[in-house]
């Protein structure tokens, strides 16, 4: 045969045939079998686990859950954006409070929720470009700032348009009633805020299997790879905003007709800074990071509130960060996933000869 020539049977279907591995491994099969097996078990103990905080709980600590649910639901876009996109953006929180606000003044001028509803993706998608456009060529601690721009500009604009938005002292938000059912019933405010966020979680891990899930990951490992592969950064960059202001504008519509009230240090530096933690913390990248992030930034204070020091909330809370960050550089995600066995393991490994522990 002439050197570089492909042989006939190459392309074709026995060929093709000869050279695919005549039977999947079992080892790997036996894998996802044991993969499966656990992803029920941990949703049988969730279940188990929701059931018996809507069964034993009270009203306000039903309440307190729905903003858990709610939190995760937001920490989620941020995630996308953060930590799949690879995007620091400081200005979550506003697009947070955009949904709340779109709930409060069109509550107040009588505006019919499903019109709400559709303006609070309309708004969002605005805001996610607005914000997106002008940063397509910055990162890192540029690109945060530029972000904080926005989130005070918001800010100014909720306190200087008191006939809008009420300034500086808020609005009250009634509770939000649809074929009889409230949201201003405990009961219902949690069911409702598990459900969006069960939702919020299918879409989150369905997008992690597209081609554009995928791209996102690959702008954030290496821009300079993934311009070269042919990746579109910009169209990508604007998805990751877009897709992030969405998530958070839903779960500050919701949570303006669970809470009641809305005002604008709701949504300003603290709350932005709470929902990067939120995701660093619970581990960047993973779905279950959001919801371990939520639960923290949620649950903490009303810990040392039950207590009775509430002051110790942010001294405990920045010793923990520094634990995480030196202990569990992925997250608590990253932490839990890593037994002491496994740690064992690779502390056993030889360091040479090229032969690892199985």
């Amino acid at each position: 045969m002439p050197d570089g020539q492909i042989p006939e049977e190459a392309g074709t279907a026995d060929g093709i045939a000869a050279r695919a591995p005549s039977a999947p491994r079992p080892d790997g099969a036996l894998a996802g079998r044991r993969v499966e097996g656990r992803t029920l078990l941990t949703a049988a103990a969730v279940a188990v686990l929701l059931a018996a905080l809507y069964a034993g709980l009270g009203a306000y600590w039903l309440v307190v859950f729905a903003q858990v649910f709610l939190f995760a639901v937001a920490a989620m876009g941020l995630d996308i954006l953060f930590g799949r996109t690879g995007q620091l953006s400081l200005s979550h929180a506003s697009f947070y409070g955009l949904g709340a606000y779109v709930a409060a003044i069109g509550t107040a001028r009588g505006v019919w929720p499903g019109a709400q509803f559709v303006a609070v993706f309309v708004v969002a998608l605005v805001a996610g470009v607005v914000v997106a456009v002008p940063t397509l060529r910055l990162a890192g601690l540029r690109l945060a700032l530029v972000t904080l721009l926005f989130g005070e500009v918001f800010q100014w604009f909720l306190i200087t348009e008191v006939p809008i938005t009420g300034g500086s002292e808020g609005m009250s938000v009634p509770p939000l009633s649809v074929a009889g059912l409230s949201l201003g019933d405990p009961h219902t405010a949690f069911l409702v805020c598990l459900a969006l966020a069960l939702l919020a979680t299918a879409v989150t891990r369905q997008l992690g299997r597209t081609q554009a899930g995928r791209r996102m990951l690959a702008v954030r490992d290496s821009e300079l790879a993934a311009s070269a592969c042919g990746i579109d950064l910009a169209r990508i960059k604007i998805q990751a905003f877009i897709i992030a202001s969405v998530y958070a504008a839903v779960a500050g519509w919701f949570y303006a007709f669970v809470v009641g009230f809305v005002a604008p240090d709701n949504f300003g530096l603290f709350p932005a800074a709470y929902f990067l933690v939120a995701v660093i913390l619970g581990g960047a990248g993973t779905v279950m990071g959001a919801w371990l992030g939520a639960a923290y930034i949620v649950l903490a204070p009303q810990f040392f509130n039950v207590i009775g020091h509430p002051n110790l909330f942010p001294i405990l809370g920045g010793a923990l960060l520094v634990l995480v960050a030196l202990f569990m550089p992925d997250g608590l995600v990253g932490g839990i996933s890593r037994t002491p066995f496994a740690g064992i393991r690779v502390r056993l490994a030889p360091t040479s000869g090229g032969h690892h522990a199985p």
